[in-house]
């Protein structure tokens, strides 16, 4: 959109899908594309779905790549969020050797 000129935004798409579950499509600036998953922002739809009320937590997050993510908060006094955490598969897609020059 013409208001996020010329830098672009990350966006996620939500819908709440059960008692305490979402399903989340993310589009990336940089990528210019939806992408498979995106942490941040599968956390920040939970966190959001919950506070509305529209789920319980924690809040398991199905991806556009079909990973089921969890995510756990509270909610404390004044609305002030704590202790989220993050919840699923990690994988090993890469590892090196650092040397020195």
């Amino acid at each position: 959109h013409d208001y996020f000129a010329p830098d672009g935004t990350n966006v996620n798409f939500a819908a709440v899908t059960g008692k305490n579950s979402i399903a989340v499509r993310t589009y990336e600036r940089g990528v210019e594309d939806e992408t498979l998953a995106c942490g941040t922002g599968s956390v920040a739809s939970a966190i959001i779905a919950s506070i509305k009320g529209m789920v319980d937590e924690p809040t398991e997050v199905r991806t556009r790549g079909g990973e089921i993510l969890k995510v756990y908060h509270r909610i404390g006094d004044h609305g002030v969020i704590t202790d989220v955490f993050l919840e699923g598969n990690a994988v090993l897609v890469y590892s090196g050797v650092m040397q020195e020059l």
